[in-house]
């Protein structure tokens, strides 16, 4: 009898302590950290979630974007992987670059393995070319007829410059690599200008700045986007993209039908792509993040993916629905990182140190 006096309190302390579980984040202030300046992709896609996140964390105070750009997106990475106690509720939203965990950056004072991973997102990459690019660019397939161009990029070992050198160097371009902006809106901004002929961006960027104010006005054209995998295996356009070639499409149309790229450098972009087009960008926590507000914030982007005005929004300004990556199939793209042949990692380092 005195057993079962214990099972209703038992049962009650179990439902309240799961009711604090689930309330976080009452009353707090969350602050999410774009590792990329204002304005830009990330920054775009990053303010879109934080309009509605709010809704599905019990209590919340407010969601707020805090930008932190520089090093190639690694300042805003490092700082939630550093985070102190007081932080411990942050989330980091970036455009991640698997290729300082690869190469181990020594500027990179965390491991993506070490964050507390909430969700990823899937986005295809573009690039894109001034028009007037001498002697005049009409199609993809001029590229490699071009005089000497300035290629705008971020940091030398960032995922979206050493793609976009190795596609230019694959189809035969002749080009000089101008790296350092802090992100791919002044990347745009250059090319806007003239001060730079050719760059890339995501498909956030590409539908909501890119397409209107440089393609839409005949400033600039797309000149391809990386191959898409699909699920049966196979290699082709984006859903999200579907009037833009492919970069073998762009190849065969300047080599020959039958031809297709090998070596090292189709390897890494093959490898690279892979990667990227898995996951583009990534939600995380930090380190030291609790894991009852871990799990929540898990189920909250779980129910985010599934909000109607939150998808409505998104494709307002993206022109596509978002794709969410959750769960296991996250981490074993995160657990790939550790997989990488020292081979490829030599080859790696030696082409970021060559960029001209």
């Amino acid at each position: 009898m005195r057993a079962m006096k214990w099972i209703p309190l038992f049962a009650l302390f179990a439902a309240l302590g799961n009711g604090a579980l689930a309330q976080q984040f009452a009353g707090q202030v969350v602050t999410v950290i774009v590792n990329y300046s204002a304005g830009g992709p990330a920054d775009i896609d990053a303010r879109v979630i934080a309009k509605h996140l709010p809704k599905y964390l019990q209590g919340v105070a407010s969601v707020v974007v805090r930008n932190v750009g520089g090093a190639g997106g690694r300042i805003g990475v490092n700082q939630l992987g550093e985070a102190s106690a007081k932080d411990r509720l942050l989330l980091g939203f970036f455009t991640w670059n698997p290729i300082d965990q690869i190469i181990q950056e020594p500027t990179l004072h965390v491991r993506y393995h070490d964050f507390k991973f909430i969700a990823g997102f899937q986005q295809p990459t573009v690039l894109y070319v001034r028009r007037d690019t001498a002697p005049g660019i009409a199609r993809p397939a001029d590229l490699p007829k071009a005089l000497l161009f300035r290629a705008g990029a971020l940091a030398p070992n960032s995922h979206s410059t050493i793609r976009m050198r190795l596609a230019l160097d694959l189809l035969g371009a002749k080009y000089v690599t101008i790296p350092g902006y802090k992100g791919l809106y002044e990347v745009e901004v250059a090319v806007r200008q003239g001060d730079i002929q050719l760059s890339n961006t995501s498909l956030s960027s590409w539908s909501s700045s890119v397409k209107p104010n440089l393609v839409d006005t005949g400033i600039a054209m797309p000149v391809l986007q990386y191959d898409h995998s699909r699920a049966d295996g196979t290699l082709g356009r984006s859903p999200d993209l579907p009037d833009i070639p492919t970069f073998i499409e762009v190849y065969k149309e300047i080599r020959g039908r039958d031809a297709m790229p090998a070596g090292e450098k189709w390897q890494g972009l093959q490898m690279l792509t892979r990667l990227m087009d898995s996951m583009y960008r990534t939600a995380f926590m930090p380190p030291i993040a609790p894991p009852a507000a871990v799990a929540e914030m898990r189920g909250a982007f779980e129910k985010l993916a599934k909000d109607p005005a939150y998808i409505a929004d998104y494709e307002k300004v993206v022109k596509a629905k978002p794709r969410f990556i959750l769960g296991a199939e996250g981490e074993r793209i995160i657990a790939e990182l550790g997989n990488v042949q020292p081979a490829f990692v030599n080859f790696l380092r030696k082409y970021i140190a060559a960029t001209n």
